[in-house]
């Protein structure tokens, strides 16, 4: 990826006061990315449970992935109930769709305190990981290249910059189109994740 595109990025985030200001109001019913032609990049972390977990394993699969962290003040305690939100809703069409939620605090996310929050999230873990198991940087350059979201650690805090959408990716690794978060109706990722199935 044009590192100039990842510097801007970086570059603007750092002018936001803390992940709580850095959320995108977008249409509810999401915004197409296919035209960007993102593709996850090749990667191999570990799940809450510390098994390993590949592109190469969710190839094939649709999936929801958004980042988050334990320590979170601010919108990752609304992005993760929207996300069990969305995990029911999908449970109650039987769509075979799995979520991904990338922790940005790596040094202090390890899989077992992923695995509490993800269990006092009410996470059904045979749909639903949490990874981990990368560095500070890895998950940087990452979160740029897959989704072109900024990720970045506030000095003297614990608190971090990151994106508070979720981003749909389709069974060849395409991302194909992003959510609102924060404000999360789970009805639109419902009717894309079906007419991706089609």
């Amino acid at each position: 990826m044009n590192k100039v595109i990842v510097t801007l990025i970086i570059g603007l985030s750092l002018l936001l006061a803390g992940c709580g200001w850095l959320y995108e109001s977008g249409p509810k019913a999401g915004v197409d990315l296919t035209e960007a032609e993102l593709f996850v990049p090749n990667f191999e972390y570990i799940n809450q449970n510390e098994q390993p977990v590949s592109n190469e394993q969710l190839h094939g699969t649709v999936w929801i992935a958004n980042m988050v962290f334990t320590r979170c003040p601010t919108v990752c305690t609304t992005m993760t109930p929207n996300m069990r939100m969305l995990q029911d809703a999908l449970a109650e069409e039987n769509l075979n769709v799995k979520l991904v939620s990338f922790t940005v605090d790596p040094e202090f996310d390890s899989p077992d305190i992923l695995k509490s929050y993800g269990e006092n999230n009410g996470a059904d873990f045979d749909k639903w990981m949490f990874l981990s198991g990368y560095t500070q940087e890895e998950i940087t350059e990452f979160a740029a290249e897959a989704f072109l979201a900024p990720v970045s650690k506030l000095e003297d805090s614990n608190d971090m910059i990151h994106a508070t959408s979720f981003y749909l990716v389709d069974e060849t690794g395409q991302v194909i189109r992003k959510y609102d978060g924060l404000a999360l109706d789970p009805d639109p990722i419902v009717a894309d994740v079906k007419k991706v199935l089609k």
